[in-house]
C-alpha cells in the first residue's frame, strides 16, 4: 500500500529540481520573513505616532505642502503594501520549495526584484534574480505538480 502523503514523483529529475530550488526558496523565505517583521514593527511605530499625537513633536518633518499627519498616513499605507508584498513573496517561496505552484513561485521572484517593493528593499533583488534564473530552466516547469 502506498503512502498517500508521499510525493507523487520521486524521480531523479524531481530530486534534482528540488535541490535546485531549495536554496533560492529558503533565501527568499528568510529575507521576506525579516521584511514582514521589520515592516510590522515600523507600522506599529507609525501608528503610535499618529494615534498618540506624538507626530507633532517630530522635527525632521517640516510643515510644507504635506502635513505631518498626511506624511505618516502615507507611510502607513506604503508599509501595509510592503508587508503584503513580502508576505506574498514568502508564500511563493514556500510554493517553490515544495514544487507545488510554478506561477506563484515565479510571480514572487518577480516581485522580489522590484526595488523598494521587494523584501528589505535592495536585498531581495539578488535572491529574486537567483530564483528567476533557476525557475527559467525548461525542466523546472515540468517538475512542479
Amino acid at each position: 500500500m502506498s503512502n498517500p502523503y508521499e510525493s507523487p514523483s520521486n524521480s531523479p529529475q524531481s530530486s534534482a529540481a528540488q535541490s535546485a530550488v531549495t536554496a533560492p526558496a529558503i533565501a527568499l523565505m528568510v529575507i521576506s520573513a525579516l521584511a514582514v517583521v521589520v515592516g510590522i514593527l515600523g507600522l506599529m511605530g507609525d501608528a503610535f505616532l499618529l494615534l498618540s499625537g506624538a507626530v507633532e513633536q517630530l522635527e525632521e518633518m517640516n510643515d510644507g505642502p504635506v502635513s505631518k499627519y498626511q506624511s505618516i498616513t502615507v507611510r502607513i499605507i506604503w508599509g501595509i503594501a510592503l508587508i503584503l508584498a513580502s508576505a506574498y513573496i514568502f508564500y511563493g517561496a514556500m510554493q517553490m520549495k515544495q514544487l507545488t505552484n510554478y506561477t506563484a513561485a515565479r510571480t514572487a521572484a518577480m516581485i522580489s526584484v522590484i526595488p523598494c517593493l521587494g523584501p528589505c528593499c535592495f536585498l531581495g533583488i539578488p535572491f529574486g534574480i537567483w530564483a528567476l534564473v533557476v525557475l527559467s530552466k525548461p525542466e523546472m516547469r515540468d517538475a512542479f505538480r
